[in-house]
């Protein structure tokens, strides 16, 4: 399978003047990725939320290492996809990390455009970014990915096992999975004893939304899906992965809701036959 063309093409690299005035016209971002002439996505004047600087940090402090264990200790030569990329701070990430190809997808059409401005600034030629609903990812299109990157999805889809068996056929062998997980007061660790879903029917944004680097793709109501930890790892066991790994947050810093549950990141191994010397602290079972 050969690597998709990138989705915009080449263009003469912006001034530092004119690449500060496209971030402020596409701000807020979600992921604050470092640019060119020392510039970031992250512009304070334009954020909504203090997530927009410590989102991607975060995660990367607190699951990159564990996700480049279980690739075998790195990317080189390796395919990357990031479902729900966003403005593109993982797909960046992944590339800059040695990934021979990242494809980046995400439904917004804005995030696209941020992503694909991020992937001017930084010229990237191993990085692609597409507007596409997952549902609509074809292994005889797009091929099989040695890693895919599913942060922040899970929980918002109406139909999440259909999403993830979609994601294992294109999935090789590790799949990283980062999501907010229901919780009920007081009986939360009763429930844990079984896979469950909390379905909520949350309500649709406009432009004025504090979360709007991350709910753009919702202007109407919708209904979606919150699972415990347990509703995770048999999901991921019932679409075809065999070793699954909660991570626990052993790092300081990061955002309350990991140490508090409410938010979690999985590392799920297909084949482990591929990397014979990889071990998991948890098993699925």
């Amino acid at each position: 399978m050969k690597n998709l063309q990138p989705s915009i093409p080449p263009t003469e690299k912006k001034t530092k003047s004119e690449l500060q005035a496209a971030v402020e016209r596409l701000a807020p971002f979600h992921h604050a990725i470092d640019l060119p002439y020392g510039l970031s996505t992250y512009v304070p004047t334009a954020s909504r939320q203090d997530r927009e600087r410590t989102r991607m940090q975060n995660l990367i402090d607190h699951a990159w290492p564990s996700i480049l264990s279980a690739c075998g200790g790195s990317l080189a030569g390796k395919r990357v996809l990031d479902v729900a990329c966003n403005c593109g701070g993982f797909s960046v990430h992944a590339a800059r990390a040695g990934a021979s190809y990242v494809l980046g997808i995400d439904i917004d059409p804005h995030y696209i455009e941020q992503a694909n401005l991020v992937k001017e600034a930084v010229d990237l030629h191993n990085l692609d970014f597409q507007q596409l609903d997952l549902m609509e990812l074809d292994p005889s299109k797009h091929g099989a990915f040695d890693l895919v990157l599913f942060f922040g999805i899970l929980y918002h889809l109406e139909n999440p096992v259909l999403s993830l068996k979609r994601i294992s056929a294109l999935a090789s062998n590790v799949l990283a999975v980062d999501t907010t997980l229901m919780k009920v007061p007081i009986i939360n660790r009763i429930l844990d004893r079984w896979p469950m879903w909390h379905m909520r029917r949350v309500a649709g944004v406009d432009s004025t939304a504090s979360n709007i680097t991350t709910s753009r793709w919702r202007p109407e109501e919708f209904c979606q899906f919150s699972p415990n930890s347990r509703a995770v790892t048999s999901l991921l066991e019932y679409s075809g992965f065999t070793d699954i790994e909660r991570l626990k947050p052993t790092v300081t810093g990061l955002e309350k809701r990991y140490y508090n549950g409410r938010r979690a990141t999985f590392i799920a191994i297909k084949n482990r036959g591929s990397y014979p010397g990889i071990r998991l602290a948890h098993r699925s079972r």
